[in-house]
């Protein structure tokens, strides 16, 4: 008798949970988006990384789906998931916790995940005008570029002209500036070497008369861990820093280049 009672408790309970998944989980989704709201991201970073580190893209791309389904935007899922993992994979290699081979391995998967989801993110308009042009550069020497091409995606969405450069070295972005000619120039730094390395671009540029006024916003881990250096080495008028996720480094490009003015000229 007892074991029978159970037994119906136990299909009580599936019913009652697939009910749940059926018909209130995506009435919920659906009220959330009307209301402009979202359901709270909850990622396990690590738990994430180990999916990183199997080697399976199709299932990382069959995750982030499901994110995606479960309401969450992929700028969500980049700002909440993605730049935590790279963060906490760049934490993991320092502490001797990860191999370069890991930590390289991870990082490929997160860029490849931006890749395949690039048309949705960015949802680039090809016969539309970009509203400002920038130039996104990692320093000649520098092994990581995943927070350049995360910087990448969110400008392009907002329909930016953006080119990333990974040089060989000074005289190569100082090139490609003079050609682009942008509104604005990034730089991602992930080494206290490189400080050296901008303070001489920024010398070269300044000859530069095209150049001259163009505002430079840095960012990086560099920027992160030690301000204080950074702001020694490179204090010019031009430089600013960043040191928040990517929608706070649009709002600051906006700023610098006096966009968000224009638009609440226009609202």
């Amino acid at each position: 008798m007892g074991s029978r009672q159970t037994h119906q408790h136990q299909n009580a309970q599936h019913a009652i949970g697939n009910m749940v998944e059926r018909l209130v989980l995506p009435k919920m989704v659906q009220t959330h988006r009307a209301l402009g709201l979202r359901p709270r991201l909850s990622c396990d970073l690590d738990a994430f990384i180990a999916q990183l580190l199997a080697n399976n893209q199709q299932a990382l791309f069959a995750a982030i789906e499901d994110m995606r389904h479960a309401g969450h935007q992929l700028e969500v899922i980049y700002n909440e998931l993605l730049t935590p993992a790279a963060r906490r994979l760049g934490e993991k290699w320092l502490r001797d916790e990860f191999s370069f081979s890991e930590v390289t391995l991870a990082t490929w998967q997160i860029e490849q995940i931006l890749h395949h989801f690039q048309g949705h993110f960015e949802n680039i308009r090809t016969t539309r005008a970009g509203k400002a042009s920038m130039l996104i550069s990692i320093m000649p020497g520098e092994q990581h570029s995943l927070g350049a091409k995360m910087l990448r995606a969110f400008f392009r969405k907002e329909q930016w002209d953006v080119v990333l450069l990974q040089p060989q070295s000074l005289q190569a972005i100082h090139d490609e500036l003079l050609i682009f000619q942008p509104h604005l120039i990034a730089i991602t730094v992930t080494r206290l070497e490189s400080l050296e390395q901008i303070e001489n671009l920024l010398k070269m540029v300044r000859q530069q008369a095209s150049l001259r006024a163009t505002p430079w916003m840095i960012g990086g881990r560099v920027i992160n861990e030690h301000p204080m250096q950074a702001q020694a080495a490179l204090s010019d008028r031009n430089i600013h820093f960043c040191q928040g996720d990517a929608n706070q480094a649009l709002a600051l490009a906006n700023r610098l280049i006096g966009l968000d003015a224009e638009s609440r000229k226009q609202a």
